[in-house]
C-alpha cells in the first residue's frame, strides 16, 4: 500500500487536489495500484483554527505518507511568520529535507510536441539551498533592496547540499 497525503492548499488549491484525487482513484482502480489516500488542510484553512498555515499535526502526517500531493498556498497573503503564516512548501522542503524538486517532462505520442519533435527531460533543481529567500537566513528573507531600482539575494551554498 502506498500512503499518499492531499492537502488542498487555497485558492485553486482544493480544486486542483479534487482533480488530482479524481485521477490518483482512477488510477488505483485500473492498475491496481494500492493508494491510500489521506488528506489534511494548510493554509487559510487551519490558520484560524490552529495558529498556523501548516500545523505541527499535518507535518507528522506528511513525514508518515509516502508522499504529498501540494496544492497551491496563498503565502504572499499570509500574516508574519510570528503570527502563524508560514509558508506550507517551504515547511515541507525544511521538515522534510526535500532536496531536490525533479521535473519531468516528455511528449507523449498522442500528443503535439510544444517544439515539433519528441523529447524526454528531466529537470533536477537543488530545492533547500540557492537563491530562494525564504531558506537563506536563520530569520528573514535573503533579499536586500538597497534602492527602489536594485535587489541583492544571497546564495546560500553549504558543504552538506552540494556533496
Amino acid at each position: 500500500m502506498t500512503r499518499l497525503l492531499l492537502l488542498p492548499g487555497d485558492g485553486i488549491g482544493p480544486e486542483i487536489v479534487a482533480a488530482t484525487r479524481t485521477v490518483l482513484e482512477a488510477a488505483d482502480h485500473a492498475f491496481g495500484l494500492g493508494l491510500k489516500l489521506d488528506e489534511a488542510e494548510i493554509g487559510f484553512a487551519t490558520l484560524d483554527r490552529h495558529g498556523a498555515t501548516i500545523p505541527t499535526h499535518v507535518i507528522e502526517a506528511a513525514r508518515a505518507a509516502d508522499g504529498i500531493v501540494l496544492g497551491p498556498v496563498s503565502h504572499n497573503d499570509y500574516p508574519p511568520v510570528a503570527e502563524g503564516g508560514r509558508n506550507p512548501s517551504g515547511v515541507l522542503r525544511k521538515e522534510l529535507d526535500l532536496f531536490a524538486n525533479i521535473r519531468p517532462a516528455a511528449t507523449r505520442s498522442l500528443l503535439p510536441s510544444p517544439i515539433n519533435r519528441p523529447f524526454d527531460l528531466v529537470i533536477v533543481r537543488e530545492n533547500t539551498e540557492g537563491f530562494y529567500a525564504d531558506r537563506n537566513m536563520a530569520s528573514g528573507p535573503g533579499e536586500l533592496m538597497p534602492d527602489p531600482d536594485m535587489a541583492l539575494a544571497l546564495r546560500k551554498v553549504t558543504r552538506r547540499a552540494s556533496a
